[in-house]
């Protein structure tokens, strides 16, 4: 089994046991650092889904609402409602609401320069491989778009995201698909050598990647028809 090899079977069973595919593993550190990389973010989604609720939290709010209609009757309404406020924030915690640490484009890159070796990759992958790829992070495809030579759903930062790479006359271009975050507007930005284009497409942001930006527009439209038709 060789690196591509590896990669698309990683992509479809992080888990998978097969003799080839583990022996790759043992043998190619920047293979294992993806499979760690993998297992890392699906055990953290796993735990993300299995979030325990407290078990004193329905007295903590009982408590809380008693606090504040005590205080409502001495006059101190106002700042009951903040008690009240501040008392279920602490009681539930702030679920969904992750303040991002980098912005996605310094992400994306950062996500690219551990990747670069599927960047001299150039032959074709199939469309229901690319397909099965974006459907495991929640995206239906309207079409495929060609020449698309790398697929896999690799995670950016803590984002569901897809890494594909497509082959150009200017030289291989980064698409990177975040599945769970929507950028107000779209932006260009240079980055550790890179330039790049982020754009809200569909539910998600498209980011493009490459020394040049000559081709920017016309992926950028492919995978804008692809993901929101």
């Amino acid at each position: 089994m060789n690196c591509v090899e590896f990669r698309r079977q990683l992509a479809i069973d992080p888990h998978a046991s097969a003799a080839d595919f583990v022996q790759h593993r043992a043998e190619c550190p920047r293979c294992a650092e993806a499979h760690a990389r993998a297992l890392t973010f699906e055990n953290g989604l796993a735990r993300a889904l299995n979030v325990a609720v407290p078990a004193q939290l329905a007295e903590a709010i009982l408590f809380a609402q008693t606090t504040a209609e005590r205080r409502r009757r001495t006059g101190l309404r106002r700042i009951s409602m903040f008690a009240v406020a501040a008392a279920l924030v602490l009681a539930i915690g702030v679920v969904g609401m992750r303040a991002e640490a980098k912005p996605l484009s310094l992400q994306a890159v950062e996500h690219l320069r551990k990747e670069e070796d599927v960047l001299v990759l150039t032959k074709p992958i199939a469309a229901d491989e690319v397909s099965e790829v974006f459907a495991k992070r929640g995206v239906v495809l309207k079409q495929v778009p060609d020449d698309i030579s790398f697929v896999a759903p690799c995670p950016v930062g803590e984002h569901r995201s897809v890494h594909v790479v497509m082959p150009t006359a200017d030289g291989p271009v980064t698409v990177i698909y975040v599945a769970d975050q929507k950028l107000a507007a779209a932006e260009d930005f240079e980055r550790d050598g890179l330039r790049g284009r982020s754009m809200p497409v569909g539910n998600g942001t498209l980011i493009l990647l490459a020394k040049s930006s000559a081709e920017f527009a016309r992926i950028g439209n492919l995978w804008r028809a692809a993901i929101a038709g």
